[in-house]
């Protein structure tokens, strides 16, 4: 599914894109991980403000991201390619 048709503000829409970058890489990143990432795009965001769009993105049906917490770390912010995509 396109990132313009799952309904996400333009912010929402480059943190998923980074999650899934960073995601195609081998890496399963934190938020701050995320935050960080975007800065160095020469995005201005803050690491809360990530962690609010990462929340938005994983209840939004069709963005194949997903959080993950292992015993007492942070989460990690994981994206698996839908089924049938190429």
């Amino acid at each position: 599914m396109a990132n313009s048709t799952l309904n996400l503000s333009e912010r929402q829409q480059v943190v998923l894109q980074t999650v899934i970058e960073i995601n195609k890489k081998g890496h399963q990143p934190f938020a701050w991980q995320v935050a960080a990432c975007m800065v160095v795009k020469g995005h201005q965001i803050t690491e809360k403000q990530c962690a609010y769009d990462l929340g938005v993105i994983i209840r939004t049906k069709g963005t194949g991201v997903f959080s993950a917490k292992f015993d007492s770390n942070p989460k990690v912010w994981i994206y698996e390619e839908p089924k049938g995509a190429a």
